[in-house]
């Protein structure tokens, strides 16, 4: 009996993994929804499949079949209307799957009977797709050559990856608003600019001409140079105020959509394993590779959406007890494996203990992007210093962390915390680390200012707010 079920198990496994990597790999909602018919097909050994999404409140559009459809399919077939359609509408109202487990034997509607025989069907099976209440659409199964039973495994394992994947098909469809929504911004910037280069254009025209006039009329034209560097300054100002608030909604949109099939792919990777370790040894060992570089890539995108979602959202839940001391020696251990051996880490904390009210992994996050650019600055070799004291009779504490490294200029010096910007070399600094560290500070009533010159290394202080009641004597 193992041999048959191990078998069946990898094949599952195996279609499971393709079908996610390829939703993974496009965003186009046509080639998803395909995907989608041609692997739950494959998945459950089906002839023919085909998906509805729901287009209007009950109204359905075919979006994907398999195998293709007819040249002579009739166009009233490519719509579906719930009310000509009782086992699809039972399908979405109990959002549970619905068999036809022989469709001679069941009564049918006339638009049921048209597609069953269009494909010669003898069973169906329905699918909802139901994402957070909403329905998506439907995704039917039919076998051509004779009616059909399914065990209770295929019927829930069909369910349970047909509810993962409604979130691909939600996330297409965020994608292409987000699209729209960037085509509009982009016209409307074009626009914006267009008509303030006109203005631009006519100032300087009238411009020309008061230049020919008296020393009244040479004052005049003095006030419209101001106020022609004035609209050359709010020009800019508009248009870095909305490519700022596109790139918010940018980056908000693209981590959600990366961050819904990575919960899928972590889902599906933790019930494999739970399943696979019920497996014998040696089957389980065989597959813990593949599973292993499942978790390897799904942390490893993590990591980079966290960063992103750093940036552009808010943080809240800064109501913990944080230990300063204990965050600066977590990070420093986090970092020991970027440490050579001819970098020296130099430590002077005051002697109590320092206590602040904040987010625990905001602060590591902030402190670790600061020590980070230490590391960075010197290399190979030098010494990190971190200094703490107490300020203003116990009211604040400071921090200092100072490098031995190359030092910033002074025109850069202004600019570091500004997002984006890096004076790193290309692929080594995303300019984000910094403007999140100030973000993150700034959240806590802190403060974060920096000294810096070239040769001679930077120093970074952050004072943050001791917590009222445990501040020490």
């Amino acid at each position: 009996m193992e041999s048959s079920i191990y078998p069946q198990s990898f094949r599952e496994l195996n279609i499971l993994i393709r079908i996610s990597q390829d939703i993974i790999s496009t965003l186009e909602f046509e080639k998803v929804l395909q995907i989608i018919s041609d692997g739950m097909s494959e998945l459950l050994e089906i002839e023919t499949a085909a998906i509805y999404v729901l287009e209007e409140q009950n109204e359905l559009l075919l979006g994907a079949t398999t195998p293709a459809l007819p040249p002579d399919m009739p166009v009233a077939l490519r719509r579906a209307f719930l009310a000509d359609h009782p086992h699809i509408q039972r399908a979405i109202n109990e959002a549970k799957p619905v068999l036809i487990a022989d469709t001679v034997k069941t009564a049918l509607t006339q638009a049921e009977q048209s597609i069953v025989a269009m494909r010669n069907l003898k069973s169906i099976l329905y699918f909802p797709f139901i994402q957070e209440e909403e329905v998506l659409g439907i995704l039917i199964l039919g076998t051509c050559n004779k009616s059909r039973t399914y065990s209770e495994h295929e019927i829930a394992l069909g369910q349970t990856i047909a509810n993962q994947f409604s979130v691909a098909i939600q996330n297409t469809r965020l994608h292409e608003d987000l699209k729209n929504h960037k085509e509009n911004l982009e016209k409307l910037v074009q626009e914006k600019t267009h008509d303030l280069n006109a203005a631009i254009e006519e100032l300087k025209t009238a411009n020309s001409e008061l230049f020919d006039k008296n020393e009244i009329i040479l004052s005049q034209n003095n006030e419209l140079k101001a106020t022609l560097q004035h609209l050359k300054d709010t020009q800019s100002q508009l248009f870095q105020a909305e490519k700022m608030a596109y790139l918010g909604t940018l980056t908000s949109g693209v981590t959600h959509e990366i961050k819904n099939p990575l919960n899928f792919i972590m889902g599906s990777y933790l019930g494999l394993e739970k399943h696979f370790k019920t497996y014998p040894a040696n089957y389980y060992q065989e597959v813990s590779v593949l599973l292993d570089s499942i978790l390897n890539g799904v942390e490893r995108i993590t990591a980079i959406v966290n960063s992103l979602n750093q940036f552009n959202q808010k943080h809240h839940g800064l109501n913990e007890l944080c230990s300063v001391h204990s965050i600066l020696d977590n990070c420093l251990l986090m970092l020991s494996n970027k440490l050579s051996d001819g970098i020296n880490i130099r430590k002077e904390y005051v002697q109590q203990d320092c206590l602040t009210t904040g987010n625990m992994a905001n602060l590591g996050h902030a402190f670790i992007n600061i020590l980070t650019n230490a590391i960075q600055a010197m290399e190979s070799e030098g010494q990190i210093t971190i200094k703490t004291r107490v300020l203003d009779a116990g009211e604040k504490i400071c921090i200092e962390i100072s490098d031995t490294g190359k030092g910033i200029s002074s025109e850069n010096l202004g600019r570091i915390t500004e997002p984006f910007f890096t004076t790193k070399e290309p692929g080594k600094g995303t300019g984000l680390g910094l403007a999140i560290s100030y973000r993150i500070i700034e959240e806590h009533q802190g403060t974060l200012s920096f000294e810096s010159e070239l040769g001679k290394g930077t120093l970074v202080r952050i004072e943050l707010p001791l917590e009222k009641g445990l501040r020490p004597e």
